[in-house]
């Protein structure tokens, strides 16, 4: 069955639903995603709190007895009465009844008597719930626990956090011609590029997953993958393997182990082929073996309904409106992800066609941060014309 690519997304998010969640440590949350918001459970600041090192008094006198001092997390004088002052570093709480505090390098202090210059009530004092109350939404659902709210959670006083529980990913590579780079190379083979692409994109969304390795062209020991697959891992992803050529005898191994195959291919250039095939317990995404087949789909594709799956809210690419720099090729009648190079400019985003748009070439990919999305009706664009462009990275 051959689907668009509406279709397609509809049904791999159908397939691969969000997980079930767990709580954990804050101290094991690190690129996690929360399954819940996260509130303010105090006012931030719980008291009033100096924002200088100074001194802290009522207004209306220019000399004051210096009471004592306090310091952040340290006990001094609560309070304070006209004419007195206490001491304060910054971060301290002001006590009870002071007004302002004055800079310590705008005073002077003569044995125990500081002169204070006239200031404005509330100077230098950081109120009760300034930066939020409590009750404030301070990370939403969804979020992952990146290098901005991991210390969040800490400043928060969140001990445990409730998350989403990961899906386990096993994944293997199919193919008689495939090397690794610890091989020697030989002519007419090569080397394996859709592990990497993969470990790459998994690694920087966090994703639980495990490569099983590489697998041959044969019946045997495609059905050994998915006999010893399909009970360890929630999600099997392949790549190579499902072209028409190859095909006959995986629909055979599907049969034997249940699965039910839900699409074949989908009507996007490149990377056409796409299978997914599931049973109870487990989903099978076929991926392409070229690798800028492979990694189109995966942008556009495979990693959206992934990412949603671990819980993620946000979990399409940024998609933005860009003018092009050079001209780009495209057939009408067909949807294309043509390989660009994004710049941005005072503001605006500007694609440069990133020079081949082969499926069988590759090379490109080391530069190309974006592709651009050329719909059924668009067909080659020119030099100015606007297009839309899925952002890889920028």
């Amino acid at each position: 069955m051959i689907v668009d690519r509406h279709q397609a997304k509809e049904i791999l998010k159908s397939a691969l639903p969000v997980a079930g969640t767990e709580k954990i440590s804050v101290r094991d949350s690190f690129g996690r995603v929360l399954a819940e918001d996260i509130l303010t459970v105090r006012n931030y600041p719980d008291t009033r709190k100096s924002a200088v090192d100074g001194y802290a008094h009522i207004l209306g006198d220019e000399k004051y007895i210096l009471k004592g001092e306090t310091g952040a997390g340290r006990k001094g004088p609560v309070s304070i009465s006209e004419g007195e002052t206490v001491f304060v570093m910054t971060g301290a709480t002001v006590p009870d009844g002071a007004m302002a505090v004055a800079r310590v390098e705008d005073c002077e202090d003569n044995d125990g008597t500081v002169t204070i210059p006239a200031m404005s009530d509330g100077e230098n004092v950081n109120r009760i719930g300034e930066e939020c109350s409590e009750g404030t939404l301070a990370v939403k659902k969804g979020s992952v626990v990146s290098d901005s709210v991991y210390p969040v959670l800490f400043y928060l006083g969140r001990q445990e956090v409730e998350v989403y529980k990961r899906p386990k990913i096993g994944v293997f590579v199919t193919g008689d011609e495939i090397l690794e780079v610890e091989d020697d190379f030989q002519k007419g083979l090569v080397f394996n590029t859709n592990r990497y692409i993969l470990e790459s994109f998994f690694t920087r969304f966090g994703f639980d997953f495990e490569y099983y390795g590489h697998v041959k062209d044969s019946r045997e020991e495609v059905a050994g993958a998915f006999e010893e697959m399909s009970d360890k891992y929630d999600i099997i992803i392949s790549s190579g393997g499902i072209s028409m050529g190859k095909y006959d005898f995986v629909k055979d191994v599907f049969r034997n182990f249940d699965y039910e195959i839900l699409f074949e291919r989908t009507r996007i250039k490149p990377g056409s082929p796409l299978m997914l095939a599931k049973r109870s317990g487990c989903t099978f995404i076929g991926m392409p073996g070229y690798p800028a087949a492979f990694t189109t789909n995966l942008l556009f594709h495979v990693l959206p309904a992934l990412r949603r799956a671990y819980g993620q809210t946000a979990n399409e690419f940024e998609v933005v409106n860009a003018i092009l720099k050079t001209d780009t090729r495209a057939k009408e009648g067909r949807f294309e992800l043509n390989r660009g190079i994004v710049e941005v400019e005072d503001g605006n985003f500007y694609v440069s066609d990133a020079g081949t748009q082969k499926t069988s070439h590759y090379n490109s990919f080391a530069k190309v941060n974006g592709l651009l999305l050329l719909d059924e009706n668009t067909g080659s664009l020119s030099k100015g014309d606007k297009a839309k462009v899925l952002l890889i990275s920028i």
